[in-house]
């Protein structure tokens, strides 16, 4: 705890400055859960408790729920059916009775156990998007223990107007149950950009900082702070000075996020008229919903992954086809490509023993993975052609590398689809197919691909890293890891011409697409099709519609002549690219 001014440094999640008393919770505290041992004859009744416990943790769920649409509105509140479906997920319900019965433990210690497992694999997951899972996991395992040990449901904590929320982890249901209308901002330790919580402070316009090393012992409830969700940092106790500067920034924001609230029902075009497609990436239910309250103009990226790291053996066709359809029922029948399931020992399955790889990212991953596991990829396929039939969707194919890896899928899926006109089950035998490139083979041999899909996706993360051998993991190797390194435009600009040249749509995804700064850059260089987390989709379209397509080709026709990174970023300054301070 400090009375003295101290900036505290963090990641910025939702975008905003606000200013105000600070509010510590302890929702973080951990449950204190009894663990005995207990005989056969009372494996019954505990697991009867358990059942009672699911039944009035998903009434305080619908509870939680309704009070939110009550405080913002029906769109954000469905946000918690996500945590309901886990609440009910059978391999959630099936883990807890298998702990209880052949371990012989009461069922608040095999709860609390499945819900650690299933956290700490999420958690062990190179890509951030499924280690932040973890939180969502927690949050619904907490629910339950919650009343198996006090029967309760807490009802929302009514706060002061005007104070920033301080948290080691601010999980979702905590979030509903604070009234949000007096929350001015939100700090946390733990946390991150896709998180529930971090979806739901960008659609309330809540600004966000979350990282922030001890924030709880550094900050005490009635410190005066200031949370800026650019910078990503934390001024506490500021001086004057420093609240004077932030005053002005805040007004020149607030009217910049005024101007965005008037853009979400236009089109995403560019000033001279060139439409773009800005769709978002989704992994569950609660990011579709996000998108929609964005108006994203479908699904470019739906990562399956999710369904399969929730459970504990994988998921047949039917399953399948009911978690994939629960999504792409929330797009209003909007578009979804939904990708085939990206797994490898970098991003293992606790059930799917595979042998360790000195160099994971590396190894068998994707659809090479896939191709040697046929079954899995046949159920896979089934599902998605049996949801083909009543939903516009199509098929992705990850971390590709050769063009026969894409004419076997292609034929493994026409087989399935064979399979299913016989025994009468309607499906899309025309499903589109579209390869992801993110290797630099499939980057060299983008052509050969544009005929064998119907479409293309860059998933710029990988493709920079593997282009400049520089794992965007690494600390060490942030420096190295540049989108704007001249091989990655060139690279890019060359598959997207492949592409046009194929008449086929190239689609980007990853950070890149994402980053305001780089959208202009990136129109100049043939892309006419977006893919970018929820939270990103109205500042994506803002500069989109600023843009001049004439204006952004001639900086693209510049930068690819360029030899070195400062020359791009120096190149980007000097046009007043939008957002280029950020580059």
């Amino acid at each position: 705890m400090t009375d003295h001014p101290a900036m505290l440094k963090g990641v910025a999640v939702s975008r905003g400055i606000a200013e105000g008393a600070a509010y510590v919770l302890d929702d973080a505290v951990p449950l204190a859960v009894p663990r005995r041992t207990i005989d056969d004859g009372a494996v019954a009744s505990e697991l009867a408790r358990f059942a009672a416990a699911l039944d009035e943790a998903e009434a305080c769920l619908r509870e939680v729920r309704d009070d939110l649409e009550r405080q913002i509105g029906s769109e954000e509140a469905r946000v918690f059916e996500a945590d309901m479906l886990l609440l009910r997920d059978p391999t959630f319900s099936r883990r807890v009775t298998e702990h209880c019965a052949a371990r012989k433990i009461n069922v608040e210690a095999a709860v609390a156990d499945v819900v650690e497992e299933l956290a700490l694999g999420f958690a062990a997951l190179d890509d951030v998007y499924f280690r932040e899972r973890a939180a969502d996991v927690r949050d619904v395992g907490r629910r339950v223990l919650e009343r198996l040990l006090t029967h309760r449901c807490e009802h929302p904590r009514h706060l002061p107007d005007g104070v920033i929320l301080v948290a080691v982890e601010l999980l979702p249901s905590a979030t509903a149950r604070v009234n949000l209308q007096a929350v001015r901002g939100i700090v946390t330790e733990r946390g991150g950009r896709t998180s529930h919580t971090s979806i739901l402070t960008r659609s309330l316009g809540i600004p966000g900082v979350v990282a922030v090393a001890e924030a709880v012992r550094r900050i005490k409830s009635g410190d005066t702070l200031i949370v800026d969700g650019m910078a990503g940092s934390v001024h506490v106790n500021p001086s004057p000075r420093v609240r004077d500067d932030y005053a002005r920034s805040q007004a020149e924001f607030l009217a910049y996020r005024n101007s965005l609230a008037e853009i979400v029902a236009l089109p995403a075009e560019t000033a001279d008229g060139a439409a773009v497609e800005l769709s978002a990436n989704v992994g569950k239910i609660a990011d579709a919903e996000a998108a929609m309250l964005f108006e994203a103009d479908g699904v470019g990226l739906y990562r399956t992954e999710f369904g399969f790291l929730v459970r504990d053996r994988f998921p047949s066709a039917t399953e399948q086809h009911r978690m994939y359809e629960a999504v792409v029922d929330r797009l209003r029948s909007r578009p979804a490509v939904i990708r085939l399931l990206d797994v490898g020992s970098d991003k293992p399955l606790s059930y799917f023993p595979m042998a360790e790889e000195p160099n994971p990212a590396l190894g068998r991953r994707g659809t090479r993975l896939l191709l040697r596991h046929p079954d899995l990829l046949r159920a896979q396929l089934e599902a998605i052609l049996r949801l083909s039939a009543t939903h516009a969707v199509s098929v992705l194919l990850p971390m590709i590398g050769a063009v026969e890896e894409v004419v076997e899928v292609k034929a493994v899926m026409a087989d399935v689809a064979a399979g299913l006109r016989r025994a009468k089950v309607p499906c899309n035998s025309g499903l589109p197919v579209g390869a992801m490139i993110e290797t630099p083979a499939a980057a060299v041999l983008a052509r050969e691909l544009a005929q064998e899909v119907d479409f293309l996706s860059v998933g710029t993360n990988d493709l920079v890293q593997y282009l400049l051998s520089a794992d965007r993991t690494s600390e060490t190797m942030t420096a190295y890891y540049e989108p704007l390194h001249p091989a990655v435009l060139r690279t890019l600009h060359a598959v997207v011409e492949a592409g046009r040249a194929a008449g086929k749509k190239t689609s980007v995804c990853g950070e890149m697409a994402g980053n305001p700064a780089y959208a202009e850059l990136l129109l100049g260089l043939g892309v006419r099709s977006f893919s970018v987390t929820p939270g990103e989709i109205l500042e994506i379209k803002k500069v989109i519609r600023a843009a001049s397509l004439a204006r952004a080709r001639q900086l693209a026709a510049r930068v690819l002549t360029l030899r070195t990174v400062e020359e791009i970023k120096a190149c980007c300054r000097g046009s007043g690219v939008a957002f280029a301070a950020e580059l």
